[in-house]
């Protein structure tokens, strides 16, 4: 047993709890195209066809384990929408935070109605912000010819986030002819972008769900992630922890 290991099950026989907010994709799962060679590997997650689409490392899975094992609570906070996050193969079994933080699912998997009630007042105003912000990006790729596509992403009927997936010549393009662009938090990692509403914040969600559970600085709260956007969220926990192959290392450290 490692000494890591050892201390956290010596946490766990305290009074503190163990919660992990950990991303997931390209930090604890990733596509085929992305793996590590001769990595012995498990299924990760499906596409909507049920075709196999990411994948789990034997490392990524020893990390679950390691948590499993100290009875830690593992809350995924991913950009996945709930259909998405449905397909990952690991048995999640509390709060889950999906859309980019636009959306809390409880324990049983439904619509966290409490954090409804947090963002409702705006979403009076801002899905008719996102709708119009979608149209000019499409009008964008329209008049400019460029590989790139846009959509509004809605989940749980809420409308979440912008989508923009392209190449990045695309997607450096739509970002300078894009007049609503300042109204958004931006997510930006290879060929996906996002641009998000102040209800879609992981660390909104981070912070509403650490009040939920009754967190403090008695309790043992690690964050998860790769892209620097999530540096946010991982902010708002008392350690870090990211994948070497990330964004958050080529580019921050």
């Amino acid at each position: 047993m490692s000494l890591l290991q050892k201390t956290l099950r010596q946490s766990d026989t305290s009074s503190s709890k163990i919660v992990i907010f950990t991303d997931l994709d390209d930090s604890l799962i990733q596509t085929e195209g992305k793996l590590p060679s001769n990595a012995q590997t498990f299924l990760g997650a499906t596409d909507r066809t049920g075709k196999p689409l990411s994948f789990f490392t034997q490392s990524q899975k020893a990390l679950l384990a390691m948590f499993a094992s100290a009875n830690a609570t593992v809350i995924p906070v991913t950009g996945r929408n709930t259909d998405a996050l449905n397909r990952v193969h690991h048995d999640f079994n509390s709060y889950r935070v999906v859309s980019h933080g636009a959306v809390v699912l409880t324990r049983d998997g439904k619509l966290c109605q409490n954090w409804l009630g947090e963002i409702d007042r705006e979403l009076s105003h801002w899905p008719e912000l996102l709708a119009k912000a979608n149209q000019e990006i499409n009008t964008i790729i329209s008049s400019l010819r460029l590989d790139a596509r846009s959509r509004v992403i809605v989940d749980q009927d809420i409308p979440a986030y912008i989508s923009v997936k392209g190449e990045s010549k695309a997607l450096a393009a739509i970002r300078q002819n894009h007049s609503l662009d300042h109204h958004f938090y931006r997510h930006e990692n290879g060929r996906n972008h996002a641009l998000m509403p102040p209800y879609a914040r992981k660390k909104r969600a981070v912070e509403y769900l650490k009040k939920q559970m009754q967190l403090d600085d008695n309790d043992l709260i690690i964050g998860i992630g790769d892209s620097i956007s999530d540096l946010d969220f991982m902010h708002a926990c008392q350690f870090s922890m990211m994948p070497t192959n990330s964004q958050i290392v080529r580019d921050k450290l």
